[in-house]
């Protein structure tokens, strides 16, 4: 099996299981073994919305080059994005970086397992 469709797979099975959501749409298109780009978005039981973007090569592996995980709530508010878009110069960790509101945080290099857990914690509170 190829990376890309390793990838595919394990992402299909982790968002299968993810409780709280409602509804999950996820477009892929494998740009023939070379690269992947993948997007979609996922509602949640609240009505708020993840929408994702992450685009890889895989060649001589799979390696993630740019993500946007854009969560808001069912009013289209803003609550957080994590991204790598090349700004913020400034901040430590560039080019990763989050933004809260009108606030940009530095942030590890995540993936959307890791945003969703996040996500998912803040429905247990």
């Amino acid at each position: 099996m190829s990376v890309i469709k390793e990838y595919l797979a394990q992402l299909d099975k982790f968002l299968s299981n993810v409780p709280f959501k409602l509804l999950t749409n996820v477009q892929s298109e494998n740009r023939g073994d070379a690269a992947l780009y993948v997007k979609g978005e996922i509602i949640f039981a609240d009505k708020s919305e993840l929408h994702f973007k992450e685009y890889f090569i895989a060649i001589p592996a799979l390696k993630r080059l740019a993500y946007s995980y854009h969560y808001q709530a069912h009013d289209k508010k803003l609550i957080f994005r994590y991204d790598n878009a090349e700004h913020y110069t400034e901040i430590e960790t560039y080019p990763h970086h989050k933004h809260i509101q009108n606030e940009v945080l530095p942030s590890k290099n995540v993936d959307i397992t890791e945003v969703i857990n996040e996500i998912v914690r803040s429905f247990a509170k």
